[in-house]
């Protein structure tokens, strides 16, 4: 009789925990709802982990991130942490609270090009979650964490 081996990997962890916050900070190109300013491609520049926090507010930080830049746009994905204001945001982001996201920047190179502020460079120092984003694109949405990370992963073999 011949043997065969397969591993499945399991997930083991608490009920709704742990949580990623994932979405949008900025679509380069396009412009603000609330104001005629755009964003360069690239244009943000940023040195170490962000803080996240509410409406701008540094007295509510929820947690440390670092901004991932692809295919044209700025984004998080990131797991909160096991804390109350990690837990709050999660609730307040599936209840609908906070649908977007909002960055915090000090422009360093911007040009007015027919009454629109174009913005070729900024160091982005931070980020909340908000209720009304400034940008279309600046969505945000709270997943269960799918897999944890390589070192955590459980791996079970079978004899079939």
């Amino acid at each position: 009789m011949d043997e065969i081996r397969c591993s499945i990997k399991i997930e083991d962890r608490a009920e709704g925990e742990p949580s990623r916050i994932v979405g949008t900070l900025m679509d380069y190109g396009t412009e603000a709802l609330d104001r005629r300013e755009v964003f360069e491609a690239s244009a943000l520049k940023w040195d170490g982990p962000l803080i996240l926090n509410r409406q701008h507010s540094r007295k509510n930080p929820i947690l440390k991130f670092t901004p991932i830049e692809a295919s044209g746009r700025v984004s998080i994905d990131v797991e909160v942490p096991s804390t109350v204001a990690g837990s709050d945001a999660v609730e307040e982001i599936r209840s609908g609270l906070f649908s977007g996201l909002s960055i915090e920047f000090k422009s360093i190179k911007e040009v007015f090009v027919g009454g629109v502020r174009r913005i070729s460079e900024a160091i982005l120092s931070g980020a909340a979650l908000v209720d009304s984003p400034s940008f279309a694109g600046s969505v945000v949405e709270a997943r269960e964490l799918a897999v944890r990370r390589a070192s955590d992963r459980h791996t079970r073999e079978f004899l079939l």
